[in-house]
């Protein structure tokens, strides 16, 4: 089965190496041909009183022939060649971004920074998505996506296997992928940036946690679904940890729960924890609807200062809590410099200015120096953490 390929604006691509071959056996066919040397008709009689015209000049004569026209055929070739070559460098990208849903703060202020990224670097950058997280509704927003033909998409997946077969679709048609906050499955994109490594995730959650809970005790996770790529991976690490970290044993892992990334459904999931657990101490999740609805939920049910939430959160929807000292730390990462990155990384691959390859460092404009690590992780590694003495320094 042939496996075509496809310009950035969906016409069909023909390699430039298979025109050369062709082109090659054309013009060996072109010499082997055997050629006859037949003067003009109004000639014959000049000629017949003359010497025999020289088989080996006539034929050495069209031979230069054929290599004249042969140079100019391949004069073109090496010309598109270097036009699409010389394409790859420009600025001007079509850069679309899907978050897992819009309207949330933190996935607007990613768009605000894959803008920025895209205004200084000349490129046109469309930020679009349904209103709530469903993974269906990611797939029709990402099919809608390739109808515009866009150079490079850029999303938060909400399930790594549901966008895979559009993306892979995409990724056919030369355009660039590049995943961020959540990933998509590997061979679906080029690029994943990573807010911070899942271990190191993971332990940020838990120092949260200690800093809530000194002396330990039972906790729950929350998570989105289970199919959701980078809480599944922060609870598994979360739970390796405080198995064999002796700094972390102090916890107890007893329940896990999901809500869908949702307001409401993550309230009640934390007052049904706290039913379900009466020695509850700490509820953690690295989703940042559920962490700040933890916080709400304890408050509302009268056990503010004996059950804490923690996670990752904005830090204006837990500052209230972390003021009045029901909560006591919480955790994050710059939104919008991620979202910078992520738009960044993926114009220099357009741009041909970056191999996707671990150990290649690369600059990302003003967000600094990264390196791309196995399977084309980029780690952004900041973490933030918020506590009574930070939280004020914060404003989104």
């Amino acid at each position: 089965m042939i496996d075509h390929h496809y310009m950035r604006d969906g016409t069909l691509a023909i390699p430039t190496g298979l025109i050369l071959f062709y082109a090659k056996i054309v013009f060996i066919d072109l010499l082997s041909i055997p050629t006859k040397c037949h003067p003009p008709n109004n000639q014959m009689k000049t000629i017949r009183s003359q010497k025999p015209i020289d088989k080996n000049i006539c034929s050495m004569t069209l031979k230069m022939e054929v290599i004249k026209v042969f140079s100019f055929a391949l004069m073109i070739v090496i010309s598109v060649f270097l036009v699409e070559s010389a394409r790859a460098k420009d600025s001007g990208f079509k850069l679309m971004m899907t978050p897992k849903w819009t309207g949330f703060p933190y996935f607007e202020l990613a768009a605000k920074g894959g803008k920025a990224a895209a205004d200084e670097l000349g490129d046109r950058f469309t930020y679009a998505g349904a209103d709530h997280a469903d993974p269906t509704l990611q797939v029709e927003t990402l099919q809608n996506f390739l109808t515009q033909r866009p150079d490079g998409i850029i999303l938060a997946a909400i399930d790594l296997n549901a966008v895979a077969p559009v993306l892979k679709e995409a990724r056919k048609r030369g355009i660039v992928v590049t995943a961020f906050d959540a990933d998509a499955a590997v061979p679906a994109r080029d690029m994943f940036c990573n807010q911070m490594s899942y271990e190191q995730a993971a332990k940020t959650m838990l120092d949260c946690a200690l800093l809530d809970a000194p002396e330990g005790g039972e906790v729950a996770f929350v998570a989105a679904s289970p199919t959701a790529p980078n809480h599944t991976a922060h609870i598994k690490y979360m739970t390796e940890f405080i198995k064999n970290d002796p700094k972390y044993q102090v916890f107890k892992v007893v329940d896990t729960q999901y809500a869908q990334d949702d307001d409401s459904k993550s309230y009640d999931v934390a007052v049904n924890l706290m039913q379900a657990h009466p020695d509850l101490r700490v509820i953690i999740s690295s989703s940042a609807v559920s962490a700040p609805a933890g916080a709400r939920a304890i408050v509302a049910s009268g056990k503010a200062g004996k059950v804490f939430s923690t996670g990752f959160a904005l830090p204006n929807a837990i500052k209230s809590y972390i003021q009045d000292g029901s909560e006591k730390a919480f955790a994050l990462w710059d939104p919008y410099e991620l979202g910078y990155i992520a738009t960044y990384v993926t114009h220099l691959k357009l741009a041909g200015k970056l191999e996707v390859k671990p150990g290649v460092t690369f600059q990302a404009g003003k967000a600094g120096q990264y390196t791309i690590g196995k399977d084309g992780e980029i780690v952004y590694g900041k973490p933030l953490i918020f506590t009574k003495e930070t939280i004020d320094k914060f404003n989104f």
